[in-house]
């Protein structure tokens, strides 16, 4: 196929996008971005698709989740200790940020200091939106009532939003691991999620942090400082038991909208290594 056809071929696929994102008033910003930045588009497509037409299987899926990924990455804003409240217990969830995060005081109000935004937003983004095509405005609707400013007037949709923020809890946990244990990166992701699953009944049980004596706790006290430390605690442990239920680590069926499946966990393990392991 010639360049110029390929190129019309990637503009009629954008174009389409436009239009599909154009027809719903809420999703229209989206449709905005890529409108304005289509020169940038057909030329990260053309990389992508690597000459052959976007309607070629696997490379059109590649396309549309890209094409996904490019407008919510510029329209999402920052996270906030919100997007991490769930089972509405907002004190708790404060409190576990702020000790492991630390908190910037400001004149009219403290704010945590919540590390790693671009990074986990381009993950959250790449791993919420790696299903089924059905479920795309739904799950858009959802995301953009989270995180943009331009709120969609429609309400979010209460079990994709309880994934969400289940989804931040698991991916900001896989962050500290790598940052806390190197080694997981030439381990690869098997041990990543032994290892995950490992740390986080440690915590459950109350023996991650030796909290009767001053000896180290689990692996020498080293997880003591982190996130998964900051979990551990009997006036944690209701939240902790909820949160690991989310993650769904057992493959539950029911709720299925609502808790994360394989792919979700897997998908943001793979992807934080790979941003993080550099």
């Amino acid at each position: 196929m010639s360049l110029s056809r390929h190129i019309t071929r990637i503009n009629a696929t954008i174009d389409s996008h436009i239009h599909a994102w154009s027809s719903a008033p809420s999703l229209a910003p989206m449709a905005q971005i890529l409108q304005s930045d289509r020169e940038l588009l057909v030329e990260r497509l053309l990389d992508l698709t690597a000459g052959r037409t976007p309607k070629n299987g696997a490379k059109h899926e590649a396309v549309r989740l890209f094409l996904i990924n490019f407008a919510l990455e510029r329209m999402a804003e920052r996270i906030t200790p919100e997007h991490f409240t769930i089972f509405r217990d907002q004190q708790t969830v404060e409190v576990i940020l702020e000790d492991s995060f630390g908190i910037q005081c400001r004149a009219d109000h403290d704010c945590v200091l919540i590390p790693h935004q671009n990074e986990a937003l381009k993950i959250l983004i790449q791993c919420f939106f790696n299903q089924s095509r059905a479920e795309d405005e739904k799950d858009l609707l959802c995301f953009l009532h989270m995180f943009s400013r331009a709120k969609p007037k429609e309400r979010p949709d209460q079990d994709r939003t309880m994934r969400l923020r289940s989804m931040i809890w698991f991916i900001y946990l896989a962050i500290e691991i790598v940052k806390t244990e190197p080694r997981v990166c030439a381990k690869g992701p098997e041990y990543f999620r032994g290892k995950f699953k490992q740390l986080l009944d440690c915590t459950i049980e109350g023996t991650l942090i030796n909290e009767e004596c001053r000896l180290p706790g689990f692996e020498g006290g080293k997880w003591e400082k982190t996130l998964f430390g900051w979990l551990q605690g009997e006036d944690r442990r209701r939240f902790a038991l909820k949160l690991k239920r989310q993650f769904n680590m057992e493959n539950r069926l029911e709720h299925v909208n609502r808790c994360l499946l394989a792919d979700h966990r897997r998908s943001i393990l793979e992807q934080v290594l790979a941003v993080f392991c550099k």
